[in-house]
């Protein structure tokens, strides 16, 4: 079954051409998986990615955001970071914490998305839809769930 399901994230990463693993090699990303569980190296660490053209304005802003507050807390971290079992939106490597942003957040994917994201420390759900537009705002309330 894991099997499968590394090969299902790397057709998709494939597919959707994410941009954080472009400048991996398909062997060296598939060594990185194998040793820490983690493609993420000099190459995409603390950069901030898109996962495809088709990423809300929204979406965007909640992960330069979220980047912009855990870099200043000092820590290391990755954006659509392919991991065992999938990716995750925002990383901290600090902690291993993943940030998952959805716009149509339920408990339905929550379950599912936790079932996929087992590895990490903890997952952090971010409703999309509960972010104020103002960035400031916006700011202030991610201060709050920033772990």
């Amino acid at each position: 079954m894991e099997d499968s399901v590394k090969a299902r994230v790397r057709v998709k990463a494939r597919k959707y051409g994410i941009v954080s693993q472009r400048y991996i090699s398909f062997l060296r990303a598939q060594k990185l998986l194998q040793t820490n569980g983690v493609v993420l190296n000099e190459t995409n660490k603390n950069c901030l990615f898109m996962h495809n053209s088709h990423e809300s304005t929204k979406h965007w802003m909640i992960k330069a955001l979220l980047f912009k507050l855990l870099r200043e807390r000092g820590h290391t971290l990755g954006t659509e970071v392919e991991i065992k079992g999938g990716i995750v939106d925002v990383l901290d490597i600090h902690t291993f914490v993943g940030y998952e942003i959805e716009s149509r957040l339920s408990e339905e994917l929550i379950k599912k998305r936790l079932k996929r994201l087992w590895r990490l420390h903890d997952v952090v759900f971010i409703d999309a839809k509960k972010v104020p537009n103002d960035v400031m705002k916006a700011e202030k309330y991610l201060e709050r769930v920033v772990v």
